[in-house]
């Protein structure tokens, strides 16, 4: 071998044991690039799991809060819809009584009379005035045909709840004035007499005022 191939060995040799070496560098560089990473990596996640039992416990101070207050809420109304002042009873007190004196002023009224005629007195707080259809001036009159006379007649029915049909008008005069009327009047079988007085209301109508029931056997005519 001569001495110019031995020095190209040697010099083959130096040049791969230089690029050896420098592998050997890049990979050594490598592995400790990767292992800072994987350190890295490690201290987050025990980082984080530290700080995770932390926040649990804030969430649940936080939540054990809201429930507080929720319930706080939830039993207020409750409270306030059970307190009664003694203002709003004594108003429903009063209101009470109103509705009874409402329903009791609405009830018929019957009382008994001196009268030997008359067997009871008979007053209905429902009683309505019938409207007029008359204008002008108000004229009493006991004429039939007369529409003030005719509306006198259906007054009185109303007043004793008899129909048209079966109803005898005995008589039907002046009670004292123009406004004040009485009649006497008896169901078509004759089992049953009234008398029946009606007064005028202004501008609105004849209205009943006030029902006797009679005794038909003294006669009434």
């Amino acid at each position: 071998m001569s001495k110019e191939q031995e020095s190209l060995k040697r010099s083959k040799k130096r040049s791969e044991k230089r690029k050896k070496s420098k592998m050997d560098k890049i990979l050594n560089s490598l592995i400790a690039i990767v292992s800072i990473l994987i350190i890295l990596n490690v201290f987050a996640i025990f980082t984080d799991n530290k700080k995770q039992p932390k926040q649990s416990t804030e969430t649940a101070i936080q939540n054990e809060s809201n429930e507080g207050k929720e319930d706080t809420n939830e039993e207020q109304p409750f409270e306030n819809h059970n307190m009664v002042s003694a203002e709003e009873v004594d108003e429903n007190g009063k209101q009470e009584l109103a509705d009874a004196s409402d329903e009791s002023s609405s009830e018929l009224i019957t009382k008994s009379s001196n009268d030997p005629l008359v067997e009871e007195v008979i007053i209905d707080p429902e009683w309505k005035v019938n409207p007029t259809k008359q204008t002008g001036e108000h004229v009493s009159a006991y004429e039939e045909g007369h529409i003030d006379y005719e509306e006198k007649l259906v007054t009185i029915r109303n007043a004793v709840q008899l129909k048209e049909n079966n109803i005898i008008y005995w008589s039907v005069r002046n009670n004292g004035g123009p406004n004040s009327a009485v009649a006497v009047v008896s169901t078509n079988d004759k089992n049953d007499y009234y008398r029946v007085y009606i007064e005028w209301v202004e501008q609105k109508g004849w209205k009943p005022v006030k029902v006797e029931k009679l005794n038909q056997a003294i006669g009434v005519r």
